[in-house]
């Protein structure tokens, strides 16, 4: 028997750099396991070209990469959230109403990057690698056995896990 694949929303806030990469990540190492989709609270309307630019280097290709508002998903079923607000620089994280786990992971937007071409890439890789390894740890758990709370809890623990390193 075929079973659905977890659907994971990426919520930020213009859903055109870290929820794009975060829901091409999904969809490029969940293996059939998990699905993405992102989106935003007050998208831009547009993919910042750094995010299509670090996927590019990484060999994924992202399936019609659009920034789109959280209200353009409201008929989806949505079995995790995932919002990449950085409330340290003061971003107001999306607020998704419905009875779905909700897990933080807070990361700079590298949108706001400033400095050389490099620098600007190094920011968007930066991005990519911290939201690889999240997503990679949560990927290798048997999430057969977890429910919602448990697996918020389990990905809070790999965010921590992540920033002491």
């Amino acid at each position: 028997m075929q079973l659905q694949p977890m659907t994971i929303l990426v919520l930020c806030t213009g859903n055109s750099c870290r929820s794009i990469i975060g829901e091409a990540l999904i969809n490029a190492l969940g293996e059939d396991r998990f699905r993405g989709l992102s989106a935003g609270s007050h998208p831009t309307g547009q993919v910042n070209p750094g995010a299509l630019a670090v996927l590019a280097r990484h060999g994924i290709t992202p399936a019609n990469p659009a920034s789109k508002s959280m209200d353009d998903l409201a008929d989806e079923n949505i079995d995790l959230i995932i919002t990449v607000c950085d409330s340290a620089a003061g971003e107001a994280c999306p607020v998704w109403l419905g009875d779905v786990p909700k897990l933080h992971w807070g990361l700079p937007d590298p949108a706001h990057a400033q400095g050389t071409d490099e620098e600007i890439a190094a920011a968007f890789e930066a991005t990519y690698q911290q939201l690889e390894s999240r997503l990679q740890a949560l990927f290798d758990v048997s999430l057969d056995d977890l429910n919602g709370k448990g697996l918020v809890a389990c990905g809070e623990q790999i965010h921590r896990d992540m920033e002491d390193h």
